[in-house]
């Protein structure tokens, strides 16, 4: 395999132009003959085999985006340039859940300084007060205002070595030249196509004929791809306060929509120091408020009290015991986490070991806690995912979303941009209750594992409320039972709320575990094998010893791993 200097200097030779563009060609083709010839991918009945790889590898929710993310690392890029380089192709090539229109957060870990930092490009409130309205799932009121762009070139800007143009070029391909149309695609299209068929300019792209697209047809967008070409010459300005902007802000006021060009200018990513804990010895550093990692580290706090290992990883006693700490941990959640900027988070207070221990206490290994509320915290001063990993040890987890599949429901003409419909995601009351130009909470936690002070495991993953117990599953089934990054994103899924006695699992759960379960108070509510409704997380993990990357993707989306 061809071997490649890391770049220092932005700007690249004509010789390693002409390289990249011919390689890539390369790569589209095997990304395409993956999808062709690979359609089990969706229905996994058995551990695919791990990926590995020791000069680069990139984990995505989808092949075209992994390749993109390849593509930038073979050519000399490092994590960053390939995170930001899969981010904005899987805002083409799988555009139900993510995009220019919607948001994300990433957590990088920099291998020469030895730090890792987070990015936050949550989208925000528009400026106008809209305490008075009513917030729909979908259409142009329910929109925020996007961080996407503003979040990646950031990070490119601060953190890369490769041009925005150079990044940008994958993603712009497939949205010219199109892209097969995937079975998990288009069941998502056929499930919202409702109020898909509402909006003119979406239904131009997703059903170009007057009908839904379906598996094995080709979805392109040229719009958006003369989109990406102005941003990839201009900037982010160009979509915060260029012509872009001035088309989505027209769209919005022709439609009911509260998103002005004012709001656009004001947007800002900020970067943000991660939250971190430790897990039986690991160290765990995470996305901060306002999203998920918090109360992932939470959560692996409270399992700390309890000797998982000792038992098998689907014992009805272990799968109790990861229930009821979920159920402290979103009881917590809720209570407590929102826009730092509008609330005080207690970050230390959550993170505190003895509080772990006390909520630990509170849970009865043989009984259902049918409700449980939050606790207090002592008092201390102070849906997409993708991960990467460089030659050099960077490595960057980046979670991204649009809220809902397809977002609003709308897409502003001309631009090719799927909007998002984060502004139903609010509170009726406390910390993520809304306020103009906030950011509301979400659950994503990209997250990152370190052993010794070395980080070695990249993860994350979408899937809306399931995201931060899949995080722990993972958690878990790495650093408790040792399971391979593959075996551990295939293992079954569960998932339990602070208010419910549902548990929501998948059907492998054995049956004796979920008999037990059904003894002692818990509804089952049983999901397919395989099901879209537990996420589709995204790992890789570097042995120490040895350098090698083992990459893992998972069957429940169109999960694919790349590495060289």
């Amino acid at each position: 395999m061809m071997k490649t200097k890391m770049h220092g200097e932005r700007e690249s030779t004509s010789n390693q132009h002409r390289w990249l563009g011919g390689f890539s060609k390369i790569l589209l083709a095997i990304g395409l003959l993956f999808f062709v010839l690979s359609p089990s991918v969706f229905a996994a009945d058995t551990i695919k085999p791990e990926v590995t790889a020791r000069n680069g590898m990139v984990a995505s929710a989808q092949p075209l985006a992994s390749a993109a993310g390849l593509e930038i690392l073979m050519a000399g890029g490092n994590a960053v340039d390939a995170a930001v380089a899969s981010a904005f192709a899987l805002g083409v090539v799988e555009p139900n859940a993510t995009g220019l229109g919607g948001e994300g957060m990433m957590v990088i870990y920099l291998a020469d300084k030895k730090v890792t930092t987070s990015i936050d490009y949550r989208s925000m409130a528009p400026l106008a007060d809209m305490s008075k309205v009513k917030f729909p799932p979908d259409g142009h009121v329910s929109v925020a205002v996007p961080g996407t762009v503003a979040g990646l070139c950031l990070a490119l800007e601060k953190y890369g070595t490769m041009s925005l143009a150079q990044v940008m070029a994958p993603a712009i391909r497939y949205a010219r030249n199109g892209f097969i149309v995937s079975d998990t695609l288009a069941s998502t299209i056929k499930d919202r196509f409702d109020p898909i068929s509402k909006n003119d300019a979406l239904l131009a792209i997703l059903a170009p004929e007057g009908l839904p697209l379906e598996a094995g047809q080709i979805i392109r967008n040229p719009d958006l791809a003369t989109t990406l070409e102005k941003i990839a010459a201009g900037g982010p300005d160009v979509f915060y306060k260029g012509e872009i902007a001035d088309a989505i802000a027209e769209d919005m006021a022709k439609n009911g929509g509260y998103i002005t060009k004012a709001d656009l200018a004001a947007y800002t990513a900020i970067e943000r120091e991660p939250v971190r804990g430790t897990y039986r010895g690991y160290e765990i550093i995470s996305a901060p408020p306002p999203v998920g990692g918090l109360s992932v580290i939470e959560m692996l706090n409270i399992l700390e009290n309890f000797d998982l290992a000792s038992e098998q990883p689907l014992s009805p006693r272990n799968v109790h015991l990861m229930a009821e700490a979920m159920k402290r941990g979103f009881a917590d959640n809720s209570a407590f986490i929102g826009d730092p900027a509008y609330t005080k988070v207690p970050v230390a207070g959550l993170l505190d070991k003895e509080y772990a221990r006390q909520r630990a206490k509170e849970i009865d290994p043989a009984k259902m806690t049918p409700a449980v509320k939050a606790g207090t915290p002592p008092e201390h001063p102070s849906t997409t995912h993708l991960s990467v990993v460089d030659k050099n040890g960077n490595m960057v987890a980046l979670t991204q979303t649009i809220s809902s599949f397809w977002g609003a429901c709308v897409a502003v003409p001309g631009t090719g941009i799927i909007l998002n419909n984060e502004m139903q995601n609010w509170s009726s009351k406390g910390p993520n209750s809304y306020a103009p130009g906030k950011r509301m909470r979400t659950t994503i936690a990209p997250t990152i594992i370190a052993q010794d002070g070395r980080p070695f495991v990249t993860m994350g993953t979408p899937g809306a409320g399931r995201i931060i117990s899949t995080m722990v599953i993972l958690a878990v089934n790495l650093l408790d039972y040792h399971m391979g990054v593959q075996e551990a994103i295939e293992s079954p899924r569960f998932y339990a709320r602070d208010t419910e006695k549902n548990l929501s699992i998948e059907a492998r759960v054995p049956k004796e575990t979920q008999d037990w379960l059904k003894s002692i108070g818990y509804s089952i509510k049983e999901y397919p094998d395989f099901d879209l409704f537990f996420g589709g997380a995204q790992a890789i993990v570097v042995d120490l010893e040895t350098g090698i990357m083992h990459g893992g993707a998972d069957p429940r989306r169109d999960g694919a791993v790349f590495g060289f």
